[in-house]
């Protein structure tokens, strides 16, 4: 893995890069001791975020021929080109699970994209490649806001199980069920994290948009729009957040009437049994203004109305794929590590929640990498055991 350059960017505003870079650097290690508690050896240590696939696919990326001239930048420069792509959709659950809840509750999807040789120098290559990732799910914000409040989450599941409950804590104190030594444990914590109006207004926000995740019901991950989130340059002088649009929808459209845990999986599966191709507009929302875009708050949410989504690309899912439940496919797709750092400059990831994922998920994807060969060689090691016992007793 070889990182290059960055453009320096005028829309960021991190205001002590020193501290913020020592948070991060426990968000990192943090997130490899969360990994080594959720899969304890010998089990194989899955993704530190999307660790549940429903299938991964084999698309063409076409920069659309009509693309305006001033839209020409970095990966978008040649109207017409095409590029292999390899799509990879997701759970964003910590930890793997039924895709809806014992309590009914859905949760976020992902959708993460990988363009195959974009061409120039990307800010992390990919395995010597230069590849362009293009990470989403299905809401047009993040549920946490910035680099402290994922340090506080962190914190809190490292801590409690992967329970996130006490991040919501303080939202509880005019809660007249609480007991009194409840109130003065939260109280202790607020002020133990120097919580002030503005943080307890994030995790309002927080549990807002988790409750619309829970209340989004998803009948097949290919029929979702999905949405980057967080901002990423467009060039020198702009901004943009992007998004995925299904131009159709693809069967089966319904939510099944007794849904098996891996339903998800099932849907994608059927559909690319398909002989019907299935397509995708890829958007951009661009912003220059000198205005509040939100940067370095990835909860916050640009007006479609006042920046339109604008159509740059076109994906196509050549169908049928029924070899997409093949041991090989599978593996080829575990194998797969997808950060918004695989990027050309001109679309570098900017932010707070940016600036985080960069360590967290080159830290994720090395001890995935790492453990499973230890892993691998411990479970080769038992199985010869296993062999040798009745031999030689």
């Amino acid at each position: 893995m070889i990182e290059n350059n960055s453009l320096t960017c005028p829309f960021e505003h991190n205001e002590n890069p020193e501290l913020e870079a020592k948070k991060i650097t426990e968000v990192a290690e943090r997130t490899v001791s969360l990994l080594d508690s959720r899969y304890p050896a010998p089990e194989k240590v899955l993704r530190g975020v999307h660790p549940k696939s429903h299938g991964c696919i084999k698309a063409c990326f076409e920069i659309n021929e009509d693309i305006d001239s001033s839209l020409q930048i970095g990966l978008f420069t040649s109207p017409g080109k095409k590029h292999d792509a390899f799509i990879r959709f997701s759970n964003a659950a910590a930890r793997l699970g039924p895709d809806i809840s014992d309590e009914g509750e859905h949760g976020s999807r992902g959708m993460a994209i990988k363009v195959f040789d974009v061409g120039g120098e990307a800010l992390i290559n990919d395995n010597g490649s230069c590849n362009q990732d293009f990470l989403m799910i299905n809401q047009p914000v993040f549920a946490f806001a910035n680099t402290d409040d994922y340090l506080r989450l962190t914190q809190i599941l490292d801590r409690n199980n992967d329970s996130p409950d006490a991040f919501f804590a303080p939202l509880r104190l005019q809660d007249p069920s609480l007991s009194e030594q409840e109130k003065q444990q939260i109280s202790a914590y607020v002020e133990a994290e120097n919580l002030n109006g503005e943080d307890i207004k994030r995790i309002l926000d927080t549990l807002t948009i988790v409750k619309q995740i829970k209340a989004s019901a998803t009948a097949n991950p290919l029929n979702l729009q999905y949405f980057s989130a967080a901002p990423f340059l467009f060039g020198k002088e702009q901004v943009m957040k992007f998004s995925v649009k299904p131009v159709g929808q693809v069967s089966p459209t319904e939510l099944p009437e007794n849904p098996s845990p891996d339903y998800l999986r099932d849907a994608v599966t059927e559909s690319m049994k398909s002989n019907a191709s299935i397509e995708f507009d890829f958007m951009v929302q661009l912003r220059s203004d000198a205005g509040e875009m939100g940067i370095e708050n990835a909860s916050s949410l640009w007006d479609e109305d006042q920046f339109p989504f604008i159509k740059v690309a076109k994906i196509t899912i050549i169908a049928p794929q029924v070899d997409i439940e093949s041991d090989a496919e599978k593996a080829y797709c575990e194998a797969l590590a997808f950060t918004p750092w695989h990027s050309l400059p001109e679309h570098q990831p900017i932010g707070s929640i940016n600036r985080l994922r960069k360590d967290v998920y080159q830290a994720s994807a090395q001890h995935r990498h790492d453990q499973s060969d230890d892993r691998q060689e411990f479970f080769l090691i038992r199985i010869i055991k296993s062999i040798l016992k009745p031999i030689f007793g």
